[in-house]
């Protein structure tokens, strides 16, 4: 170990990564894109990328598993490699389709573990007044919310290097420092208080998981696929409405939408959704770059339930006590080991459910765009059946996007479902959500 390397204590969420050799796979990556108008000064892009690894150190960092207790190894900064190129004119796809397969190519990137940093970049030009930025972290060292952190930083010091006048950026908190900071409040009172609360709600509980039309192989050959759908606005508008008179959130309200899909799909009165949260509830690592999420495992009762209001208030409530109490998962397996049981059955699939509603907002009128490279940047949609790799699963995501529309998509191995099936849960979902919505007070087995 150099002079400048530094240890610190693996976070929950590394230990699970370490607990699956498949997340360390080189194109287990999150990213994002931008469409960018101007001329963009491919020095300032360089440095900018280097600066944001020097002000974040997970992105480069290594997780060291075979010493005991395994650790995070911080490395000085190094360059991030930018790939430059322009692209054909040749090219019969418009811009905007050319835009949305460059972002799918990204997702495809290949970004080994062992090579730091954990952060590549991509610019792709049309012109010299109109590109595509592709950025690709590797999953071990971020999330969804740090993609956009990432962005954020490096559109603010690339503008800086440009001589535009923009504020500094404030003293970022280090992931090590969650890291501590986590291991410090898992134990103590407050600790066993939650996990007692697992204990006495999920046990006896198996985790929901999705029946597979054939059992997956031990070695998956073929990629996954992703199956999007669109909540329009004026829909996802009904759902905040409804949300707001239930006082609870958007996501409540998606989810009770799932619990009544998991009865049609299961006929169980008792699901437990494995559900993805953004696991940055001390406010003091809100703007932390690394891999945060945590998942709860959410069981709503819905015997007693005649309408779809019914369900959605025991589903809020499950939600309410799920944050009060919210400890790692895999602290809570440790308890209940009949958890996921179901998941080992072959012709069962691990499955999880995540809403997300960006941590930055993405500027309005009268708002500077916090992504602005150049003149103008906006954030490019995803398309297509393609989809990044995952470590086993299926995995059903909703986001919350500019326009107001709530964009998802099913990521699941071909291998194990037919597209048909997938597509005819989420067909099946959006119908649920659409009634529900439209007469929470109806008979919710009739949705």
């Amino acid at each position: 170990m150099s002079a400048n390397e530094a240890f610190a204590p693996l976070s929950s969420q590394q230990e699970l990564w370490c607990m699956n050799e498949a997340a360390f796979g080189p194109g287990f990556v999150v990213a994002m894109a931008l469409r960018v108008t101007g001329q963009v000064d491919v020095a300032a892009l360089h440095g900018a990328l280097d600066d944001v690894v020097e002000r974040h150190e997970v992105l480069r960092t290594t997780l060291v598993r075979d010493t005991r207790p395994p650790h995070q190894r911080i490395h000085p900064p190094l360059p991030v490699p930018l790939v430059v190129r322009d692209l054909p004119a040749s090219d019969r796809r418009s811009r905007d389709e050319a835009a949305a397969d460059l972002l799918a190519e990204v997702k495809r990137s290949s970004l080994p573990v062992e090579e730091l940093p954990l952060l590549r970049a991509y610019l792709s030009r049309f012109d010299h007044q109109d590109s595509v930025l592709g950025l690709v972290v590797h999953h071990i060292a971020s999330d969804g919310w740090s993609c956009d952190l990432i962005m954020r930083d490096l559109a603010t010091r690339y503008a800086a290097r440009t001589g535009a006048a923009t504020p500094e950026l404030p003293p970022a908190h280090q992931y090590a420092d969650y890291a501590r900071w986590q291991r410090d409040n898992l134990t103590g009172p407050a600790a066993a208080a939650n996990l007692a609360y697992w204990r006495e709600h999920l046990t006896g509980a198996e985790i929901f998981s999705l029946p597979t039309d054939r059992p997956a192989r031990q070695v998956r050959e073929t990629p996954y696929l992703a199956c999007r759908t669109l909540i329009d606005a004026n829909l996802a508008a009904n759902v905040a409405r409804l949300a707001k008179t239930m006082r609870t959130s958007r996501f409540v309200v998606l989810l009770a939408a799932l619990n009544v899909l998991a009865h049609r799909i299961r006929s169980t009165f008792d699901p437990v959704i494995n559900t993805i949260v953004h696991g940055r509830g001390n406010p003091r690592f809100r703007a932390t770059v690394g891999p945060f999420l945590n998942f709860l495992a959410l069981r709503t009762d819905l015997t007693d339930c005649v309408t779809f209001r019914d369900v959605l208030l025991h589903t809020r409530d499950t939600c309410q006590w799920a944050y009060k109490h919210e400890a790692p998962i895999e602290r809570v397996k440790q308890e209940i080991p009949t958890l996921m049981a179901s998941v080992a059955h072959p012709h069962n699939c691990d499955f999880i459910f995540g809403y997300q509603e960006p941590p930055i907002s993405r500027g309005t009128a009268d708002e500077k765009n916090p992504f602005q490279i150049a003149e103008r940047s906006t954030v490019v949609r995803q398309r297509g059946r393609t989809s990044e790799e995952m470590p086993g699963g299926a995995a059903w995501n909703l986001t919350l996007v500019p326009s107001g529309e709530i964009s998802g998509a099913v990521r699941f191995n071909p291998e194990e479902f037919d597209e048909s099936t997938v597509a005819g849960w989420v067909s099946d979902y959006c119908r649920i959500v659409a009634e529900a919505v439209a007469d929470p007070d109806r008979e919710w087995k009739a949705l």
